[in-house]
């Protein structure tokens, strides 16, 4: 695949970050025949795990960054995942298995309709999305199922806060940026998350029971795209769970997945009737295994950055992640959980970077999710400041095997005078790089709190008439 086409990934896929909208309910006649159920978004709970707390104190987080003490870092990054997938004793209509705490929280589409007074029928956990259909892996065993889902969702924190300040509305962000002379949104609270989980869907209506996914062989020093259909490996996924791990077969319940509804398949059926190059025919009964997950929080100023997925050998994770890191799993990780890899970043730039500055140097923290990023080629990201500079050598970071959620999540932004354009945003992707909050490439652009979501998701209802009264 050349660099335009990885390019044209990186559009609907790097909005990294910004979801695709769900299709807008109660606009269709079909959605009638759904059964809908109050779901409610979970709090984080309370987690008995020695060493971590949810909010930590960001004294005490910036005081482990400082120093440099991973172990505490990695502990409290388990910690996170530990509290986002543990089970509430919530349910939908004809699903057996409890909600996930992630699984209950709201999408952009859904916060825009409470800001917009509509009324909100979560009935299901959020629609899944289809970014991009990537060319199937081209194997010599077998051909293994490389594409992915995907939706953003948002802790009750960090959504209370985006619909009282009514975040996701071009109007807002317009009269931050113009009327208050702001280069920056009101920040997100300190107990407020941020989710992009990534699944791909094994089509078990078919009456197959044994599914090949790829799975990530660790990354490539080369300064390209390393993609699924380069991985040339695979696991067997057994949704009879009768395998017991062997041969490199794994039952379906070493994953976190569910089966999708009528509301699922009729959602993600309706993203390729919109899109005839993409064609799916999803139908409820098959299989959503999660494969990846981005979770940021607003813990401390530049927000905390876990990245895990899936992996067939938890306890020895390779790179982005590490056994260092595997061991710091707490006892209370159990489960499909417990199944997944970890990658974090608590800075761009090691030892940490100041908030603003210049001629910055360090060692390179490379932090990405395989499902997400590793795919990203040259092209992609901006070259002339993808780079970290480490005395007198810099080393070039414009692959997405290269890149820090933190570096790119600080480049987040809107271009106030473009809200209404499909390109809102004047900020280019950039890999591993220590970028300042005053750097020139943010002026004239609105900085939104390294949320992502909001640009991919901003709300145009009133814009006009809005900058023409004012």
């Amino acid at each position: 695949m050349n660099n335009k086409s990885y390019y044209f990934i990186a559009v609907l896929l790097l909005t990294f970050l910004a979801c695709s909208k769900e299709k807008k309910k109660g606009t269709d006649q079909a959605l009638k025949q759904f059964t809908y159920h109050d779901v409610e978004p979970a709090d984080f709970p309370k987690l008995n795990i020695e060493g971590v707390n949810f909010p930590e104190d960001s004294v005490i987080l910036n005081q482990w960054i400082h120093d440099s003490d991973k172990s505490k870092i990695y502990l409290h990054g388990w910690g996170i995942w530990t509290g986002i997938t543990s089970l509430t004793d919530q349910k939908i209509p004809g699903d057996s298995r409890n909600l996930r705490v992630f699984e209950t929280w709201l999408t952009p589409e859904e916060m825009i309709d409470s800001i917009n007074n509509q009324p909100i029928k979560r009935s299901n956990r959020a629609n899944l999305n289809k970014p991009n259909q990537f060319t199937h892996f081209s194997s010599s065993q077998q051909t293994v199922n490389d594409s992915i889902f995907e939706s953003v969702s948002y802790s009750p924190a960090a959504s209370d806060f985006a619909i009282e300040n009514k975040i996701f509305m071009a109007t807002t962000l317009y009269d931050i940026a113009t009327n208050k002379n702001k280069k920056e949104i009101p920040f997100f609270p300190k107990n407020a998350i941020t989710i992009k989980p990534v699944f791909k869907l094994l089509p078990t209506s078919g009456g197959e029971t044994l599914f090949n996914i790829a799975f990530w062989p660790g990354t490539t020093n080369k300064l390209e795209a390393y993609p699924e259909q380069d991985w040339d490996t695979f696991v067997t996924v057994d949704v009879t769970n009768q395998s017991g791990q062997k041969d490199s077969i794994y039952n379906v319940d070493d994953f976190i997945h569910f089966k999708i509804n009528d509301e699922d398949a009729y959602f993600l059926n309706k993203e390729f009737t919109e899109n005839s190059g993409n064609q799916f025919n999803a139908k409820p009964g098959d299989i959503a295994i999660l494969v990846g997950m981005h979770v940021g929080t607003r813990e401390i100023t530049n927000w905390t950055w876990q990245t895990f997925w899936w992996t067939p050998d938890p306890a020895n994770p390779p790179l982005p992640s590490s056994k260092a890191v595997a061991d710091m799993r707490p006892n209370e990780l159990q489960g499909a959980p417990s199944n997944y890899a970890m990658s974090v970043a608590y800075y761009m730039v090691d030892p940490n970077e100041p908030y603003e500055g210049q001629d910055i140097t360090g060692e390179p923290n490379y932090a990405f999710n395989p499902y997400l990023e590793a795919g990203f080629g040259p092209g992609v990201f901006n070259d002339s400041i993808s780079y970290i500079q480490t005395g007198e050598e810099q080393i070039k970071t414009y692959v997405g095997v290269r890149t820090n959620c933190m570096s790119c999540h600080r480049m987040a932004t809107v271009d106030p005078n473009a809200l209404g354009n499909k390109k809102n945003s004047q900020t280019p992707y950039v890999g591993n790089a220590y970028i300042s909050r005053s750097d020139s490439l943010f002026d004239g652009q609105l900085l939104l709190d390294f949320a992502w979501s909001i640009q991919g998701n901003v709300d145009t209802t009133g814009l006009k008439k809005y900058i023409e009264e004012n």
